[in-house]
């Protein structure tokens, strides 16, 4: 009998199997539209060249993958999964343009999943006059019309769309239940989660930026002992295992497509105003992230340049002296520099 953990294991593998074969679909003229807006897009006149796959031997006949539409209409092909793919013609197709892509005024375009969230609000509240937003979310908010609703568990073109001319996609939707079951899980947190990332690979997105959590690192604080991104993984329970999932996939998307993938295993941070006197316990304050350090951190990811690092996972937690989260990646890697103090007398 399938348990709900083998279920959302397959889910990740599925996903998992499916990346590499993507990358052969998504052409240069498929990637160089996907940049643009959908209204933007046009049909180019001579069409893609064939990928033809290399025979497994001798007896085998020589095969043809048809040629990817260049206009903005996804179309699934069904590939054999025993079928080669000639790695030198895949090579031709390196892009060489800068790592991001801006509009003509030098505004970075942002998209947000779980724009209606707790992080989402803050986020949006700070730069609305910083980046050109795009807000997704499953549920209407009030205070912001131009909100895409979305059930991102499901692949649907509708909401593939709104990736388009994306620079940057920062996935914060998901259940943010810590008690959560695998079977209230599965859906936002796994298949949600793997068909953002299957959409940021087929709209030729450049980052990545995934809001995983200190509850990956969980299984440590009965340990007494320094935090750092290093360690194994220990996972406290089902919310943190589909959060390290997330990570070991966007480790193969930035590999299979020369993504930046940045994972943020972010501190505490309430809902609201977030003061640290209303938090349980010593070990919740030694994780609390401010929201001024929140929005920071996510700025230094947006704006980091990593060079030739396509993967890296980092702590995101405000400078709470004494604490045991180690944030030297988040500081070295992106110049995060955070200045909330959980046990400072006054914030």
């Amino acid at each position: 009998m399938k348990t709900p953990f083998t279920a959302a294991v397959e889910t990740v593998l599925r996903s998992l199997r499916v990346c590499p074969f993507l990358k052969k679909i998504v052409t240069p003229a498929f990637r160089r539209d996907s940049r643009m807006r959908p209204d933007e897009i046009k049909d180019d006149a001579e069409g893609d060249k064939d990928v033809s796959p290399i025979p497994a031997d001798s007896a085998r006949p020589e095969e043809s993958i048809p040629p990817v539409p260049t206009s903005n209409r996804l179309e699934v092909i069904s590939l054999d999964e025993n079928d080669d793919v000639n790695e030198s013609e895949d090579d031709e197709f390196d892009d060489d343009s800068p790592e991001f892509d801006e509009d003509d005024d030098g505004v970075r375009t942002v998209l947000i999943t779980g724009a209606s969230g707790n992080i989402g609000q803050k986020l949006r509240k700070a730069w609305e006059e910083v980046y050109d937003l795009v807000l997704i979310d499953h549920r209407p908010d009030p205070t912001e019309p131009d909100i895409i609703l979305a059930d991102l568990t499901e692949l649907e073109q509708s909401w593939i769309e709104s990736f388009h001319g994306v620079d940057t996609v920062i996935h914060l939707a998901g259940n943010p239940d810590e008690f959560a079951t695998w079977e209230e899980l599965e859906g936002p947190n796994l298949d949600a989660m793997s068909n953002v990332f299957q959409a940021c690979a087929l709209a030729g997105v450049e980052r990545v930026i995934f809001a995983s959590s200190n509850h990956v690192m969980g299984g440590y604080r009965a340990l007494d002992m320094k935090i750092t991104e290093a360690l194994p993984p220990k996972p406290d329970g089902p919310y943190g295992a589909t959060k390290l999932m997330g990570e070991r996939l966007g480790r193969s998307l930035s590999r299979s497509f020369d993504i930046t993938f940045i994972a943020l295993r972010l501190g505490w941070n309430q809902t609201g105003e977030n003061i640290p006197d209303s938090l349980p316990d010593d070990w919740s304050r030694s994780l609390w992230l401010s929201n001024t350090d929140l929005v920071r951190l996510f700025e230094r990811a947006i704006e980091a340049e990593l060079g030739d690092e396509l993967f890296l996972v980092a702590n995101g937690m405000s400078h709470n002296v004494g604490m045991r989260w180690d944030i030297a990646a988040a500081a070295e890697k992106l110049g995060y520099s955070p200045v909330d103090d959980a046990y400072a007398e006054e914030l």
